[in-house]
């Protein structure tokens, strides 16, 4: 018997883009779906990181892969739940969309 597991992959809203004013990292929602997302949100330096990742299309594996590439990581399993944080925090407010193979499960 095979066993198929969905990975869920991730890419940002469209709508969103990220910008950076004066020192601080802010997702910024487009005209289009300011009735859907908060219109603007400050994030932080790390979740921004994420950010440019996720433009892209990646899972949480390949998320805790770059951020193992670009930090120190002492203690992994910390690392990997503040990942799982930022991307439910991010998909709760619809900056995020949720891509499962075999299918798309956007919000």
């Amino acid at each position: 018997m095979e066993v198929t597991v969905h990975m869920e992959r991730y890419k940002t809203n469209p709508g969103v883009v990220l910008t950076q004013v004066c020192g601080e990292y802010l997702l910024v929602a487009a005209r289009s779906i300011r009735d859907k997302v908060p219109y603007v949100s400050q994030i932080s330096e790390s979740a921004a990181f994420l950010w440019k990742i996720l433009e892209h299309g990646a899972d949480e594996s390949e998320l805790f892969a770059a951020v193992e590439n670009e930090y120190e990581i002492e203690d992994p399993a910390n690392a990997k739940a503040a990942i799982h944080g930022t991307i439910e925090q991010l998909r709760e407010s619809g900056y995020l969309l949720c891509d499962t193979e075999g299918g798309t499960n956007e919000e």
